[in-house]
């Protein structure tokens, strides 16, 4: 009797174990803000982790500090960032499926008419892409790193810097104040998004990669582009 209670009480506890096992394959990412764009990309990324037995963890963390976070494995990786960022995070190793494209967009003054003859852009900190394309044409003007589009729009509008760098997406889903007289919207380039692991994740890079390719030949993503409004 002595012996079937022990195997019993074995048996719950290795049941209990998995159980608790199970709960640890859990990755953790910082809370996009909430666009069409970013909340379907978050439900097909969702949808991808669970085809390989994982779920997404998602927290309120500072997007300032967020790349920097998952690139020293405080966060598991980000759930979207362009290509540009693999030049100075080198733990963090793409998923090499594009989850959507986006416009990088210089708002300015009508005149004068090119972005070299600025003297001054505004930029969003934690978007490494601004600074990336910004290095790439030799701009020579001052960069001024804000918090906000806001504050972005605000210093258009007091003249104190000439133009503004912004991501299409982010700016087509904010209530963005106009800022008053001659301003035009030009878009200076377009990327593919990606998601990005840890390198302590490496394992996961391929099994995920192939989610997603799945995911768009059964029809789920073009179900989930169509929930979203979206026609990229």
């Amino acid at each position: 009797m002595n012996r079937h209670f022990s195997i019993l009480l074995l048996l719950v506890n290795l049941f209990f174990s998995a159980s608790c096992f199970s709960h640890q394959y859990n990755l953790t990412f910082n809370r996009p803000q909430s666009t069409p764009q970013a909340d379907y990309a978050l439900e097909l990324l969702k949808l991808a982790y669970a085809d390989i037995g994982f779920k997404i963890h998602i927290i309120d963390f500072s997007h300032q500090n967020a790349l920097l976070a998952a690139n020293n494995g405080v966060l598991d990786g980000q759930l979207g960032r362009d290509a540009s960022i693999e030049e100075n995070y080198e733990n963090l190793i793409r998923v090499d499926y594009e989850l959507f494209k986006f416009d990088l967009v210089l708002y300015k003054n009508c005149l004068p008419n090119s972005l070299e003859q600025l003297d001054s852009v505004a930029i969003v900190d934690g978007y490494p892409v601004q600074e990336h394309y910004l290095a790439s044409t030799q701009f020579a003007g001052n960069i001024i790193k804000v918090k906000s589009m806001n504050t972005q729009l605000n210093l258009l509008a007091q003249k104190k810097v000439q133009g503004a760098l912004m991501i299409n997406f982010i700016m087509q889903n904010n209530e963005l104040p106009s800022p008053q007289g001659c301003f035009v919207k030009e878009v200076l380039s377009t990327y593919p998004l990606y998601h990005y692991l840890n390198k302590r994740n490496e394992n996961l890079v391929e099994k995920l990669k192939t989610s997603l390719i799945n995911l768009a030949n059964n029809g789920t993503v073009y179900a989930l582009r169509a929930k979203y409004g979206l026609s990229f």
